[in-house]
């Protein structure tokens, strides 16, 4: 058992079959009850990449980092093809519809409110 988690090892040093000590980097961040997203994770990162990734931000970033990693592997895992990437088409596409339809209202608003620049007469004198 660790210092870390009185309950047994993290999820990291269980896959390893390692012992969970102090300075195992991983044991903060993926705690046994995290055991699925830390397999996600390894599948698409690898163990040392991850390591590697968490050395090279600075400690209060980490905690963010690791959920962005969990994230990506999550979103990798549910679309293998397209991963990440399909969210962010569909959330720029949602983004596209709803600047389209602010457009329209903001065109009915200025209509409604005789600001349409079509009904205002032109300022030349006749």
């Amino acid at each position: 058992m660790n210092e870390m988690n009185p309950a047994g090892p993290c999820a990291a040093c269980k896959y390893q079959r390692k012992r969970c000590d102090e300075s195992c980097v991983l044991g903060r961040y993926f705690p046994l009850e995290r055991a699925e997203d830390f397999e996600n994770v390894q599948r698409l990162f690898g163990i040392q990449n991850t390591v590697k990734i968490l050395n090279s931000v600075e400690e209060n970033e980490r905690e963010k980092t690791v959920e962005s990693l969990i994230q990506e592997a999550r979103l990798r895992r549910q679309n293998p093809v397209h991963g990440p990437v399909a969210v962010e088409r569909r959330l720029w596409a949602e983004v596209e519809k709803v600047k389209k339809e602010l457009d329209m209202v903001t065109k009915e608003l200025k209509f409604f409110k005789g600001d349409d620049d079509h009904d205002k007469p032109s300022s030349s004198v006749v």
